[in-house]
């Protein structure tokens, strides 16, 4: 049966990356969240985008965010709403599943606002995963490859993760060629819902589906037709409704 990844702290139901999302999540006994890391001046921020505007009250990329900028931000909801929370730092999160021993940590890196990796962050991210004893159920996981070969050779036991969609897989020559690339290199691919559908037997005889993770699949009809797909994740912003639609069978 497929495992269900909280996406961003399931950002459809709250705050996205918020510490109000996280919180939230944990009484549902998801097997995995989801989250996000950028590196700024106020340290390792939990944030998806590289500019504040989307999911918070301020603007401008993160890169250059001061602890008191970061304290004074307010973050949006998914209706918009601003709540009393302001963008927290990887520490926060970690500390607060560590409270949490069954939950999966899956943690993407992301890279400035000019697509670039930001130096260092691999080693932060893995030097905080280490001094919270999170070690053996968390992950570090990117789009960029360069990336996740630099956690391997940094963190090699922690576990791997590269996203890939239509795009990216046409950038490597195609969805085969992608999976060659990356097939010695990553414990799990995730993959978005329509390259997976349209690549589905590839992806099945090439890494097996237990080493994949479909995202991000957010209504009913996706739900449950990924539901019988049965990959190894189920990734949705969502994932409340995905597990009670799992829980009644649907389909079988």
């Amino acid at each position: 049966m497929s495992r269900i990844m909280a996406h961003r702290g399931a950002r459809n139901l709250w705050a996205e990356n918020s510490m109000l999302g996280f919180r939230n999540i944990l009484p549902h006994g998801f097997d995995a969240v989801e989250f996000d890391v950028h590196l700024t001046d106020a340290g390792e921020m939990v944030i998806h985008d590289a500019t504040l505007d989307r999911t918070t009250t301020g603007s401008g990329p993160v890169r250059a965010l001061t602890p008191e900028a970061r304290r004074a931000l307010r973050l949006k909801g998914p209706d918009g709403a601003v709540i009393d929370e302001c963008p927290p730092l990887l520490e926060d999160v970690l500390a607060l599943f560590a409270t949490a021993p069954s939950i999966e940590l899956w943690i993407e890196l992301k890279s400035d606002a000019d697509g670039i990796p930001y130096t260092g962050l691999v080693e932060k991210a893995a030097a905080a995963i280490n001094a919270t004893g999170l070690d053996e159920r968390s992950a570090l996981h990117s789009f960029d490859i360069s990336v996740v070969e630099q956690v391997r050779d940094v963190a090699p036991d922690l576990l791997r993760l590269v996203s890939v969609d239509a795009r990216t897989a046409k950038a490597h020559g195609g969805m085969a060629a992608f999976l060659d690339r990356v097939g010695n290199l990553a414990d799990v691919v995730g993959i978005h819902h329509e390259l997976f559908e349209a690549e589905y037997d590839l992806i099945a005889d090439t890494i097996g589906l237990n080493h994949a993770s479909v995202w991000t699949i957010n209504t009913p009809q996706l739900m449950q037709h990924w539901i019988t797909r049965a990959p190894g994740f189920l990734v949705s912003d969502d994932p409340v409704q995905l597990k009670a639609l799992m829980a009644e069978g649907v389909p079988a």
